[in-house]
């Protein structure tokens, strides 16, 4: 009987059951992958989990194993005939993903974390079955990391792009508008643009499924690359539509209609019809035919001699070798971790700021508070500077995990979306000692008010998260703990009194350039002195 023979350099050459060999060997180092990283890191599985089960956002992260193992054995003539061997150079990506995890795991970045822990196993792939085999199934390994909820941190800035696109639409449209951040009215009613609204979701949802039609549908590179790209601009223009046309059947049915949650529906509606436009325009595209790659077929049955036994003796060997090394690569990080977070041990962080402004008067509290949780010590004091309240929030934090992390989603200065807190404007400013976040925000009820927020870690103070991060990861590293502050400090800007808008804002800014000076010792006692042991 005729018979298809495998590329020239794979040891099952010429016998009947090389393809099912391979075949078994590539989907088995599939499931060990798998297994391997779930089975050492098993806190991170959990934590995407529960991500998956409370967040619309990122429910889709439930398929990307079962579909990343769907699309492997759906597209497997792609490659089955290819040479698998065992390749010991992606030690170093595995490694990689283990020093990736550990710097997440330092730094309280749990999206780090869950890279790496998602990345080991396409680095076990490559090391098991070589670089053909793993760049054939690239995409279905790149599916893997819509496992990782991992994207929160475009909200804010696509809820800005999607008021601005929304109000210039309204005005193109002769509608007058008039904005205050992400808050705008018309003549018929008051809109806000909300999370829901900022179409984060559908840009994911778009892109998962736009990996998982590419993969399908095209063959070459060049294409699915192609349609993956159109699948995330198609989504952020649609969602700008959508937004419009909301606000427009709000404004003509005086506020009957779109008003309220029904405009989500419309919304989710509306996704679907762009996603069947979207997959119907990739159907309408055709690839180049490709040359063809046929096998040459043999007469028959090579049977196994000695010199072939002997070669899938040694890479077999060469293969379990492999495996034991993984296990060890990955094994080693968990107990280095817990080695440098040992290094910090939680104490009274808040004191030394509270007695180093005790000597102010003392001032009646503000009607505003930052949203930070976990946090090992707090702090809220007010006082009075030139005559006017200036007040302090302070948060300590040390020996930081998942859920007492100082930069987390859940920590905020105001939440974009709050009606009574309007964001008016946000700049950095520097200052001696670090940068701050600067925002002028109208609070209901209290005015305006000035606020600045920074970070200290170490010899570190800055208002950038990303900053803040890798000077927590660096200062673990080196020996020095995790002890973190974040700090805010809050003060009105005043009216009236014959002084201009721009001359109020330098007086408050003057008084808590005053409050932060005062407090530079106290910070530095806290954050750059080792932990008492």
């Amino acid at each position: 009987m005729p018979m298809q023979a495998v590329d020239a350099g794979s040891p099952t050459r010429g016998r009947p059951f090389g393809l099912e060999s391979v075949t078994g060997t590539v989907l088995a180092s599939f499931a060990f992958a798998c297994l391997l990283s779930i089975a050492v890191f098993p806190d991170v599985w959990a934590s995407m989990v529960r991500v998956w089960m409370h967040s619309e956002t990122f429910a889709h992260g439930f398929t990307a194993l079962p579909c990343a193992a769907w699309m492997l054995w759906r597209r497997r003539s792609d490659w089955q005939a290819l040479p698998q061997r065992p390749w010991w150079p992606a030690t170093f990506a595995l490694f990689a993903c283990g020093l990736i995890w550990l710097v997440g795991r330092l730094g309280g970045v749990s999206s780090l974390e869950q890279f790496g822990t998602v990345g080991i196993i396409p680095a076990t792939m490559l090391l098991l079955v070589g670089p053909a085999i793993t760049r054939a199934i690239a995409f279905p390994l790149a599916f893997l990391f819509f496992a990782v909820p991992v994207g929160e941190f475009l909200t804010p800035i696509m809820m800005d792009y999607t008021a601005d696109a929304t109000v210039a639409a309204v005005r193109w449209s002769g509608v007058p508008v008039f904005r205050e951040g992400l808050h705008f009215s018309l003549p018929s009613g008051r809109w806000s643009v909300v999370e829901a609204c900022s179409g984060l979701r559908y840009l994911i949802a778009s892109l998962a499924l736009g990996v998982l039609y590419a993969y399908l549908q095209f063959r070459t590179l060049r294409y699915r690359l192609a349609f993956v790209a159109l699948a995330i601009v198609v989504p952020i223009v649609a969602n700008w539509v959508r937004a419009y046309g909301i606000v427009m059947l709000g404004h003509i049915s005086n506020m009957k209609l779109a008003a309220g949650v029904d405009h989500l529906i419309y919304g989710w509606l509306f996704f679907g019809l762009v996603m069947a436009l979207l997959f119907w325009a990739g159907s309408l595209w055709r690839e180049p035919v490709a040359a063809s790659t046929s096998i040459p077929a043999t007469r028959g049955a090579i049977p196994m001699d000695e010199p072939d036994r002997l070669s899938r003796s040694s890479s077999n060997n060469r293969r379990i070798a492999l495996v034991l090394a993984a296990v060890a690569i990955v094994a080693l990080w968990r107990p280095l971790s817990n080695e440098l977070l040992d290094q910090s041990e939680s104490f009274d962080g808040v004191g030394p700021l509270r007695a180093a402004i005790d000597g102010l008067p003392p001032a009646q509290s503000l009607d505003y508070e930052p949203h930070y949780t976990g946090a090992s010590g707090t702090l809220r004091i007010a006082r009075t500077i030139d005559g006017t309240p200036v007040e302090l929030h302070a948060y300590h934090y040390a020996r930081q995990h998942e859920t007492s992390e100082m930069i987390h989603g859940s920590n905020y200065v105001v939440r974009a979306d709050d009606f009574q807190s309007q964001i008016l404007s946000k700049s950095t400013r520097s200052a001696a000692w670090g940068s701050v976040a600067s925002y002028r925000i109208r609070r209901a009820g209290t005015g305006l008010l000035l606020v600045w927020q920074w970070y200290a870690i170490g010899d570190t103070q800055t208002a950038n998260p990303y900053r803040a991060k890798a000077a927590t990861a660096w200062s673990l590293l080196t020996g020095r703990g995790d002890e973190s502050l974040a700090l805010v400090l809050v003060t009105p800007i005043e009216t009236g009194g014959g002084a201009t808008s721009a001359e109020h804002l330098r007086a408050a800014a003057r008084r808590l350039r005053l409050l932060a000076d005062a407090l530079q010792p106290a910070i530095r006692s806290v954050v750059q002195a080792p932990a008492p042991r």
